[in-house]
């Protein structure tokens, strides 16, 4: 379960590499696709991004397990999330490591899927 003051890893090339919840957008617990305020906790150095800017941020793992209503269970290992430019709800990396949720795609993150390897 995830909720606010969970701490997330970073899934693209943005150069920060954790990142801490503060504020959720749309419910009180953290699902798929949800869309997350996130201050930025370690980062790498000579990136574009700097330490404590608040940034948002879409959910695209979660140690969790999620039934879908076909019967699958999908559960990860670990709680990980994309950065999402100030303006627009687009990534803010040029590249998403690893697989992510089928629900970005019923959500409208389209770009996020286009940029991501695999769905799940």
């Amino acid at each position: 379960m995830a909720f606010k003051d969970t701490f997330f890893l970073l899934n693209d090339n943005t150069g920060a590499k954790l990142v801490k919840c503060i504020y959720v957008y749309d419910k009180k617990d953290i699902e798929p696709a949800s869309v997350i305020l996130v201050t930025l906790k370690k980062v790498l150095p000579g990136r574009k991004v700097k330490k404590g800017q608040l940034y948002k941020a879409v959910v695209v793992r979660l140690n969790k397990k999620i039934v879908r209503s076909s019967g699958l269970v999908v559960k990860y290992f670990n709680n990980c999330v994309i950065l999402l430019k100030k303006t627009e709800l687009v990534p803010l990396g040029t590249r998403i490591f690893g697989s992510v949720y089928l629900e970005l795609r019923l959500k409208g993150f389209m770009k996020v899927v286009s940029l991501s390897l695999f769905l799940v």
